[in-house]
C-alpha cells in the first residue's frame, strides 16, 4: 500500500501499516467506545512521530487541580463575536486588529514554558494529541490521533476556540476575535447584494510578512512571501521530504490556472462530499487501529485544502509537532472552521454525525485560566454557542464552480449552471449564509 509523504504520521511504536489497514477493516472489537482522554492518557505519555521525525513533546504527565466539565455558556442576548475575512479589513480596522494580534503573541511568546497557555505549550498540546504520543487507556499497544478520522474537525474547533480565549484573557479584551484567513476565495465581485467580504483572499495576509513582529516565521517556503502569488488549494507534497533537505517543486501556474485549479479542489472536497464519512472523516472508536494514510480515513475537508495549504507554506507548518508555533496556523484553521459551517448549509442531508462513539468522546485541554477542561465533541458542534460566527463571504466562487475547460470558475450566471448550482448560488450568494 502506498503511503502518501504529505501530513502522514509515521509512528515507530505503532504496527506496520499493512496490519493495521487489516485490523481496521476486518476486525470488530469488543472495545468499541468513545475515545475517553483521562489522567492516565496524560501519565502514559511517550514519544511520538511524524514523517519519520520524533516528536518529544509530552504535556506534564501528572495534571494539577480538578479537571472541569466544559459546557458553552452562550447568551442569546449579547451580539455574537463576528470572524472577518483577513483581506477585507482596512483602515483603522486593520490597524487595531494587526497591533492588538501582534501583541497578544508577543505576550503569549513571554509566558513561561511552564504556563499551559505559554505559546510552547500551546504546539506542545497539539503535538501530543496529533503525532501519536497518547495512548488509549485500555491498551498500551493501541495510539490515538486527531488526524485522519472523524475528529480532525471537533478537536481543532475545541484548540483554537481556548486558544482564542487566552488570547483575550493576555489581551483583556473579552471580545478579540481569530478572523479567518480565506484561502479558498480566488474571486473579486464588484457588487454584491449582501453585507460581507467579496474579496479574493487566496493571498498569503500580509500582517504576517513583517520580520520585527511576534506573528513572524522565516522558515516558510518562499512562495509565502510573494505578495502576488496565490495559495495552491491542490499542491501535491508528495514529492517533499522533509529530512532530505530538498525543497519541493512548485508548479509555475499562470494566475487564471491557478485559480480554476483552487475552484476545482473547493468543489470537489466541500460540494461533492455529500455525507459525513466523506467531509469529515472515518470512525475511529476506543479499540481501533489508528490508520496513518490519509486516503483511508480523512475527510475531505482535512485532506483538502487544509493539508495542501499546510504543505504550501511549509517550514515549521509541515510537520503537526511543529505547525502551531507558526501563527498562521490559527487563522488558517478558522477558516477550515467556517468551511465545515458552510458545508452543513448546502443542506441535501450534511450533516454531523449521530454516532453517540462521536458525539461523546472526551478530550481534556487547558482553558485561559489554566484549569483543564474536559470537553465533548457534542460541546462544539455550533460555532454559536461558542460565541462566534463568521462573516460572508464569496464562496460561490466555487459552490458554483463549473468542470470545464475555462480557466474561470463559473460566476453562476451561466445558462449551463444545474438546477442544483442554482440553488447554491440563490441560497449563498444572493440571500446569504446566516
Amino acid at each position: 500500500m502506498q503511503l502518501r509523504e504529505g501530513f502522514m504520521m509515521v509512528l515507530s511504536t505503532r504496527l506496520p501499516l499493512i496490519v493495521q489497514c487489516l485490523l481496521s477493516l476486518f476486525v470488530t472489537t469488543s472495545l468499541s467506545a468513545p475515545i475517553i482522554i483521562t489522567r492516565e492518557t496524560f501519565k502514559t505519555c511517550r514519544r511520538g512521530a511524524f514523517n519519520g521525525v520524533p516528536a518529544d513533546c509530552c504535556p506534564p504527565k501528572f495534571i494539577q487541580g480538578p479537571i472541569v466539565d466544559f459546557s458553552p455558556k452562550y447568551n442569546p442576548s449579547k451580539p455574537l463575536r463576528v470572524r472577518k475575512a483577513l483581506q477585507c479589513l482596512t483602515g483603522k480596522e486593520l490597524t487595531i486588529y494587526t497591533e492588538k494580534l501582534q501583541r497578544g503573541y508577543a505576550l503569549m511568546r513571554a509566558l513561561p514554558d511552564d504556563d499551559p497557555r505559554s505559546f510552547k505549550r500551546q504546539n506542545e498540546i497539539h503535538c501530543a494529541y496529533g503525532t501519536g504520543p497518547f495512548i488509549q487507556n485500555a491498551s498500551a499497544n493501541l495510539t490515538l490521533d486527531i488526524h485522519l478520522n472523524w475528529f480532525f474537525l471537533p478537536w481543532h474547533r475545541m484548540f483554537i476556540y481556548f486558544h482564542e480565549k487566552i488570547l483575550q484573557t493576555l489581551l483583556k479584551d473579552p471580545n478579540f476575535t481569530l478572523h479567518f484567513w480565506n484561502f479558498d476565495s480566488s474571486v473579486t465581485l464588484s457588487t454584491s447584494e449582501r453585507p460581507g467580504c467579496f474579496k479574493a483572499g487566496h493571498f498569503f495576509p500580509p500582517m504576517y510578512l513583517d520580520p520585527s513582529k511576534s506573528t513572524f516565521e522565516p522558515n516558510r517556503t518562499y512562495r509565502a512571501f510573494e505578495p502576488s502569488r496565490p495559495v495552491d488549494l491542490s499542491f501535491d507534497a508528495t514529492q517533499w521530504n522533509p529530512l532530505g533537505g530538498v525543497p519541493p517543486v512548485f508548479p509555475n501556474y499562470t494566475l487564471e490556472e491557478q485559480v480554476w485549479r483552487n475552484g476545482a479542489t473547493m468543489y470537489k472536497s466541500v460540494v461533492s462530499s455529500s455525507n459525513a464519512s466523506s467531509f469529515i472523516g472515518k470512525p475511529f472508536r476506543a479499540g481501533d487501529v489508528q490508520i496513518v494514510d490519509p486516503t483511508i480515513a480523512a475527510g475531505n475537508s482535512e485532506k483538502w485544502p487544509h493539508i495542501s495549504v499546510h504543505m504550501w507554506i511549509g517550514g515549521l507548518m509541515y510537520l503537526a509537532q511543529t505547525s502551531p508555533r507558526d501563527p498562521i496556523f490559527y487563522h488558517l484553521h478558522a477558516n477550515v472552521e467556517r468551511i465545515w459551517d458552510l458545508w452543513h448549509k448546502l443542506g441535501d442531508g450534511r450533516a454531523d454525525p449521530s454516532d453517540p462513539d462521536w458525539l461523546d468522546a472526551e478530550f481534556l485541554i487547558w482553558d485561559e485560566k489554566k484549569v483543564m477542561r474536559r470537553v465533548k465533541v457534542r460541546n462544539v458542534l455550533d460555532i454559536k454557542t461558542l460565541g462566534d460566527t463568521f462573516e460572508n463571504v464569496n464562496d460561490a466562487s466555487w459552490i458554483c464552480f463549473q468542470n470545464s475547460t475555462s480557466t474561470t470558475p463559473s460566476n453562476c450566471s451561466s445558462t449551463k449552471t444545474s438546477m442544483y448550482q442554482s440553488r447554491l448560488r440563490d441560497s449563498c450568494l444572493f440571500r446569504g449564509t446566516e
